[in-house]
């Protein structure tokens, strides 16, 4: 048998590899940057469009401005977000490190809710909280917004803290402390655990088996159809006590 040279070996490896990337590149086929593509509606009135139930918390505020027509403007008034920040590196998951101490969370799930009442397409409401002010700009971009909506709207408005330095005096409600809940939309099964709650207890709220213990309450809630807001407070509950 003809013993092959490591050279040869050498020389072929590095044929295959870059020979089979350069035809990609050929056929356009070849990306060196990741993008992000929200999966669409797959029936009805809106199939095709984006479903912002699919907005991650790695994506930008500018990659959901472009993705889902939405002004960036906007997206920052409604969450606060100051003038002159670089919308291409501030991810919607900096909202719950912007706003941890707020008695109803604003985060993710709030730039999904946003972004679908903004649209005008199917909001699942989940008991999410929207900032006050994004009140105003929802009225005034979307008129079709329903009667149902627009309560649900008024009965699930956050009033974010003010910006720091500003010397505002304290309110009756600042002055009264209230217990932050352990369970929100980014808490784990594990954190969960952590506070005392048993496995027991929470697979009793489930209905099922506890699954990893390092996936999001919520992100199981959804996926299984169950309501996070519904197992989030029986959980609350169970820390409490």
């Amino acid at each position: 048998m003809r013993k092959i040279s490591s050279k040869f070996m050498a020389l072929t490896v590095f044929l295959v590899i870059f020979g089979g990337i350069g035809a990609t590149i050929l056929a356009d086929v070849w990306t060196t940057e990741s993008t992000k593509v929200p999966v669409t509606y797959k029936e009805g009135e809106f199939e095709g469009q984006y479903n912002p139930q699919d907005i991650r918390g790695s994506y930008t505020f500018s990659e959901v401005s472009d993705l889902f027509e939405v002004e960036l403007d906007d997206l920052f008034e409604a969450f606060g977000i100051p003038e002159g920040t670089d919308g291409t590196t501030i991810q919607t998951k900096v909202l719950e490190e912007m706003y941890p101490n707020l008695p109803n969370e604003i985060g993710n799930g709030s730039v999904q809710l946003f972004v679908a009442f903004y649209k005008g397409l199917p909001a699942e409401y989940d008991d999410t909280y929207l900032p006050a002010q994004a009140k105003d700009i929802l009225y005034t971009v979307n008129e079709k917004l329903t009667a149902e909506e627009k309560a649900y709207i008024e009965s699930h408005l956050a009033v974010l803290p003010e910006p720091a330095g500003e010397d505002t005096a304290p309110t009756e409600a600042a002055a009264t402390e209230e217990v932050e809940p352990l369970v929100k939309g980014a808490t784990t099964f594990q954190q969960v655990l952590d506070a005392g709650i048993t496995k027991a207890e929470i697979e009793e709220i489930l209905g099922s088996a506890m699954p990893a213990t390092n996936l999001p309450i919520k992100d199981y809630c959804l996926d299984k159809g169950l309501s996070f807001s519904e197992v989030k407070d029986k959980l609350n509950a169970l820390i409490e006590n």
